[in-house]
């Protein structure tokens, strides 16, 4: 760990010089060493700041005693998430220690010691008897779970964390049967996993597991039965409030379940019911006690539950059709839908649709839409154009809610999920095997990378402060956005799909295997 020493010189009240003298005891020498006696303004500062934020914070420290020499306040302590915000502030016989959080600090708790003391010089090689005093700092920055495709409602795939490459180092692993997911909190993990069953040659068993964040171990599961007609209608898990949701498919029938189980326990909570006709399923959205979904017997239907009560508050279509594959959006106000022809804006508490903006460029390749629209900022909505799979390559095009226009559309194709960080988007072309970044206000490919690879990229991308991470099915990549050149800095022998917990670990979701690397 890194050692932050500062000192300040302040000079004090008084100062006597003079060429000889005594120690006032009738001997020749310097006179002893005043005692000056620290006391801090408090023995712990608890401090908490959101993710993304830069925090200021401060205590204060007091002394009695004087002394005819300079007096200098020291500082020292080792945390690489706060630094001092300037030297010590003097007044009178007190200072003011102000501190700082780093750049978009990694998340988590720590708590840290940090030594106030005064000396006679800034290299501090003599300390006032007295005057060394400890207090602790606890430091938590929550960050928020990995709750749905591409971590939340926004579908943004990105986390506001700077990381080193240093730190980054295998945690754990599991192993496992069709994994779909994850989700993850700061202390669990969760997970869907597909089996064959012996109920017939085209019925799978769902379980929903709950994993320990710190070690993989699996703290439970919920077995769903023989009630999966094909591993690719069981969707991935959301989080939200401590709880799980997760879409599954029964039968072709207007009661098919959308789950919902303690997050801490596994424990059953509800079960609500839509219409499915064999459909595959993204991971729905959570969010404030309510969950939302897209389904319908015919595709193209939207439901909004109340996951406390398991009511369906509404359900609502969409104005053209999608069959299957899509997380809406969600805000505050509003669910997103992108229905193909246009993305449908749905009140929130209502189900009521209160606006179509077109996606003038749209031409049907297919019945599903494996993707979620990616709310920007400045009424900006991202998403892929047109009907795909996840693997397929599409052209991305940014629509303006103010202006209900398309603001640009991408000449190359993407593939898999992009993210979007500030003002820019990061996505993967299969057809060149690179990552671009993309200017989010007009479409322009500000720089790419060269994955080197030939397989398909497997995993969505994932963006944070520092780097952006993207994968085939076994291999991961992390791309340093602090360098000039945008290099590959760090290599892992394990793909798929991505995330990045509250705990600074970033998972990688094999179909077979779920692996941990600590970053932080």
């Amino acid at each position: 760990m890194k050692i932050v020493y500062w000192g300040a010189a302040i000079a004090a009240a008084a100062m006597v010089g003079a060429c000889g003298g005594n120690d006032g005891n009738g001997n020749g020498g310097p006179p002893p060493l005043a005692t000056l006696n620290v006391t801090m303004s408090a023995p712990t500062l608890n401090v908490s700041f959101a993710e993304g934020q830069t925090g200021h914070f401060e205590i204060g420290a007091s002394y009695t005693g004087s002394s005819s020499g300079n007096v200098v306040a020291d500082v020292k302590f080792s945390d690489r998430r706060f630094v001092l915000d300037g030297t010590p502030v003097a007044a009178g016989q007190g200072y003011t220690v102000k501190f700082a959080t780093v750049d978009l600090p990694a998340g988590g708790k720590t708590s840290t010691e940090v030594t106030f003391r005064l000396c006679t010089d800034a290299a501090c090689g003599t300390v006032y008897p007295g005057s060394t005093q400890t207090f602790t700092v606890n430091l938590d920055v929550p960050l928020q779970a990995w709750g749905t495709f591409q971590r939340n409602g926004a579908h943004t795939g990105y986390v506001p964390v700077n990381y080193k490459v240093a730190d980054f180092v295998k945690a754990w692993e599991y192993a496992g049967q069709s994994i779909q997911g994850p989700a993850a909190t700061a202390d669990m993990v969760a997970i869907t996993t597909v089996e064959p069953s012996t109920g017939g040659t085209w019925q799978y068993r769902g379980t929903v597991r709950g994993l320990n964040a710190a070690d993989g171990a699996e703290k439970w599961n919920y077995d769903l039965g023989s009630q999966v007609y094909a591993s690719g209608y069981l969707s991935g898990p959301a989080i939200s409030d401590g709880l799980v949701h997760v879409t599954s498919m029964e039968s072709s029938s207007g009661t098919n379940p959308q789950w919902v189980f303690d997050l801490a326990t596994g424990a059953f909570k509800q079960q609500m019911h839509f219409a499915s006709q064999w459909s595959t399923f993204n991971q729905p959205v959570a969010s404030a006690g309510s969950v939302y979904m897209s389904a319908g017997y015919y595709g193209n239907v939207v439901y909004g539950f109340d996951a406390l009560s398991g009511a369906k508050r509404w359900e609502t279509f969409g104005s053209y059709g999608v069959w299957a594959g899509e997380s809406p959006a969600v805000d505050d106000n509003y669910v997103y839908y992108y229905s193909g022809r246009a993305l449908d804006v749905i009140d929130r508490g209502t189900g009521v649709l209160v606006r179509s903006v077109a996606d003038s460029g749209y031409q049907q390749q297919s019945y599903d839409w494996f993707s979620a629209p990616v709310l920007g900022s400045g009424g900006k909505v991202f998403l892929y154009s047109a009907n795909r799979a996840f693997y397929t390559a599409s052209q991305l095009i940014a629509l303006d809610l103010n202006t209900e226009t398309t603001s640009w559309r991408s000449i190359a194709r993407y593939t898999t999920a992009f993210a979007y960080a500030g003002d820019t988007i990061y996505a993967v072309r299969d057809d060149a095997h690179v990552l671009s970044a993309i200017n989010a206000a007009t479409g322009e490919v500000k720089w790419s990378t060269s994955i080197p690879t030939s397989d398909t990229f497997a995993g969505n991308v994932v963006a944070t402060g520092s780097h952006v991470f993207v994968s085939t099915e076994n291999e991961t990549w992390a791309i340093d956005l602090k360098d000039a050149g945008h290099k590959i800095v760090w290599t892992a022998p394990t793909g798929g799909r991505l995330a990045i917990t509250p705990g600074n670990l970033l998972l990688t979701a094999q179909r077979a295997k779920l692996t941990a690397y600590k970053l932080f």
